[in-house]
């Protein structure tokens, strides 16, 4: 079984109190091998990050988030607005109140920091109340990140990642994939697929999911390593995205399994889901 766990990937363990950064590289830097340098798409891709902490008498808590966000020399540029439109709904910004970049980094750490530096001052008030005024050892743990998964000429994936450590026994992972039509910025979804065929997809990805991710070959053996109980299979609750070669489904923590599965995932290649795409992303992938 491939366990897709984020945690340690994730960890903020080695936080500074505060720390920013930027830097910038051209989207054809991240072009797949083989792909044509004419065609690369024209934007950059900058990066920034912010960390901060904030430290409740014994308690702490350290937050991290980092930004990998499209820039381009036109002001109407369909593809990266529809791009900073899903980053800032991702972290909490749609009205868009502040500048894309390290702001939006640095106000999503700060409302995240008030919000777990309250908890802790209530969790300690708590504490002291029930011990005789002795303080509460506590660790708060957060870590953000946004990057362009995959970036060619056709279509943009881009990859919302987190880390939340709020005591106990280990934290909590999430990792949400979302793809976009280079063409134009549209969001691709389920409506990649036509009208009618979603059944046929769903057998597809659940013989992924035996074959890929779990190594079994019955159904038998999957109901048994799943949360389902007598519920049907279902799709990821997020949107399937675009890899390099395929289309990937991926289960948050919990969504079908138990903690220690991880994020069930598996990529079926495109050829596979050809008989089923719309038109329209049948010409985008260049298989029409």
């Amino acid at each position: 079984m491939k366990i897709i766990n984020l945690a340690l990937v994730a960890c903020v363990a080695s936080f500074v109190a505060c720390n920013s950064e930027k830097t910038s590289k051209t989207a054809s830097d991240e072009n797949k091998e083989g792909a044509v340098a004419g065609d690369a798409p024209a934007y950059v891709v900058e990066k920034v990050s912010y960390a901060d902490s904030v430290v409740v008498d014994s308690c702490k808590a350290v937050a991290e988030c980092s930004i990998d966000y499209l820039k381009s020399g036109k002001s109407d540029d369909a593809l990266v607005a529809s791009v900073d439109k899903w980053i800032r709904h991702m972290l909490d910004d749609s009205d868009a109140t502040v500048a894309m970049g390290e702001l939006l980094a640095k106000n999503f750490v700060e409302k995240t920091i008030k919000s777990g530096g309250d908890d802790l001052r209530e969790l300690n008030e708590y504490f002291k109340n029930d011990n005789r005024g002795q303080a509460l050892k506590m660790s708060y743990e957060y870590s953000y990140q946004v990057i362009p998964l995959e970036l060619t000429p056709d279509y943009v994936t881009m990859m919302f990642t987190s880390y939340v450590y709020l005591g106990g026994a280990h934290g909590g992972s999430a990792a949400i994939g979302q793809s976009f039509d280079a063409r134009n910025g549209r969001k691709l979804d389920m409506d990649m697929f036509k009208e009618g065929t979603t059944d046929k997809v769903l057998q597809i990805v659940k013989k992924g999911i035996m074959e890929q991710y779990f190594e079994v070959r019955t159904e038998s053996e999957l109901r048994d390593i799943l949360l389902l109980n007598n519920e049907p299979f279902p799709f990821p609750q997020n949107p399937p995205y675009f890899e390099e070669n395929g289309v990937c489904f991926l289960y948050q923590q919990y969504e079908i399994a138990p903690y220690a599965a991880g994020m069930p995932a598996c990529v079926i290649p495109f050829e596979t889901l050809r008989p089923y795409f719309t038109d329209d992303v049948l010409q985008m992938l260049g298989l029409d």
